[in-house]
């Protein structure tokens, strides 16, 4: 495992700023509970319902699972091209922790972090915190899936039997400890698959934290000054995967910055400006302006912002009912004394939405025929309440069957669902209308 070496600088301040605010925003999420009741973001799997800033996702609505998806991925592709490891160096939550963990290892021990001398006391102490941060990380981790509130009262009064949730943060704890006290940037360099394609999708062009060798090679040796590379090695005691930045582009390098402050500090005593730096290697080689705009950047771009505008549009066109619609095979049609058809239909309704919803039911048929539909008692109308889900059997009564309309052969009906106080909630589905072979 490697300790790196404390440093300072704006990068590293710039940073600490970011990972402060993404703490705050994993810790508190699953929190905080919108007006409505709903959380802010929860993914219930008992319920098969993802709650999202006050919307509602189920299952069915795999399309809009699969754009989410899509964005993510093509988002890693534009900024990777663009910016290199902009989400390793910033925002992974592996190197997140890694310097939560490091800055409460620089308090507790000091300037023996890292030290094989350390005293066995603090070293104690510190694995003890280690393993409570790591029980209190676990804990908000699932609470993105369980209710936190409900966690607590059931934990406090050892209430939980039956549930799943304590044994999963067992696992979770016992895992993120295991990885912040001995895997660390083992993960980074060998487990992440990102660092295995980032070289794909980057290029010379790629605006990165690299090393400026033509300034620097070759490096000073003893006393014997070559290129402005002092051969200090601050660049590699402060790396947190333990690489050496001179050396290139490689898998360990996470554009965390940290050298780039390094060399900044030990440059400036030589009154010279630091020769790690965010460049791109054309930018080195050639001394030209970095160059934005290129194929991979344009197809990347084109690519996200149109899976973006997809994704805009299913959302805001998004109708927070799903309906399934379709022939009751158990009970057979057929026409009553008078004439009159009868069809019956098994309908299952869900309202995905915070709201209660009263949908009223009716029919488009066939030119030339006549309709009612008979839901219960006559009532066209269903509650759904928030989040529900509802079995119905609908009656479709339809007159006027005569044997020209029966020659036609297959014929269809369009069901109409509309929310009565919301006319925005408005569904169509479209199912057979059947006849029997004998009046």
């Amino acid at each position: 495992m490697v300790i790196s070496r404390p440093i300072s600088g704006k990068f590293r301040t710039r940073r600490y700023i970011v990972e402060s605010l993404l703490l705050a925003l994993f810790t508190f999420s699953p929190w905080v509970v919108l007006p409505s009741g709903a959380p802010l973001i929860r993914l219930d799997i008992p319920k098969r319902m993802f709650h999202l800033f006050g919307q509602v996702y189920i299952p069915q609505e795999g399309f809009i699972l699969l754009l989410f998806l899509l964005t993510m991925g093509l988002s890693l592709f534009f900024f990777t091209s663009l910016f290199g490891r902009l989400w390793c160096g910033w925002a992974c939550p592996q190197t997140v922790y890694i310097d939560l963990f490091d800055l409460i290892g620089q308090w507790i021990l000091g300037k023996k972090y890292g030290k094989k001398d350390a005293p066995k006391g603090r070293l104690y102490l510190l694995h003890f915190v280690w393993f409570l941060i790591s029980a209190i990380a676990s804990f908000h981790w699932i609470g993105y899936f369980v209710s936190p509130y409900e966690m607590i009262k059931e934990l406090s009064s050892l209430s939980f039997t039956g549930r799943s949730y304590p044994y999963f943060w067992a696992f979770f704890t016992v895992a993120m400890y295991l990885d912040m006290a001995m895997i660390r940037e083992q993960f980074c360099k060998y487990g992440c698959p990102y660092a295995r394609f980032q070289t794909v999708l980057m290029d010379e062009h790629s605006y990165n934290v690299t090393y400026d060798y033509k300034r620097g090679e070759p490096r000073r040796n003893k006393k014997v000054k070559i290129g402005d590379c002092t051969a200090c090695n601050m660049c590699l005691v402060v790396c947190p995967t333990g690489i050496d930045i001179r050396d290139g582009l490689q898998v360990g390098c996470i554009a965390c910055a940290k050298c780039i402050d390094a060399c900044t500090i030990q440059m400036a005593k030589e009154g010279k400006k630091s020769l790690i730096d965010y460049f791109s290697l054309n930018q080195i080689e050639t001394g030209q302006k970095i160059k934005w705009i290129r194929p991979r950047v344009v197809v990347y771009g084109a690519l996200l912002f149109f899976v973006v505008s997809l994704a805009i549009w299913k959302l805001t066109t998004r109708i927070p009912l799903s309906v399934m619609l379709v022939p009751d095979k158990t009970v057979e049609p057929s026409f009553l004394p008078d004439g009159t058809l009868r069809n019956f239909y098994k309908i299952k309704l869900q309202n995905i939405s915070n709201d209660t919803q009263h949908l009223n039911i009716s029919t488009i048929l066939p030119s030339g025929l006549e309709g009612k539909i008979l839901l219960g008692e006559e009532n066209q109308t269903i509650e759904l309440p928030p989040l529900s889900m509802k079995d119905q059997r609908i009656i479709l009564e339809t007159k006027n069957v005569s044997p020209d309309i029966r020659g036609k052969g297959l014929l269809k009906v369009d069901f109409i669902l509309q929310d009565i106080k919301n006319t925005n909630i408005k569904l169509k589905k479209t199912v057979p209308l059947s006849l029997p072979l004998s009046k």
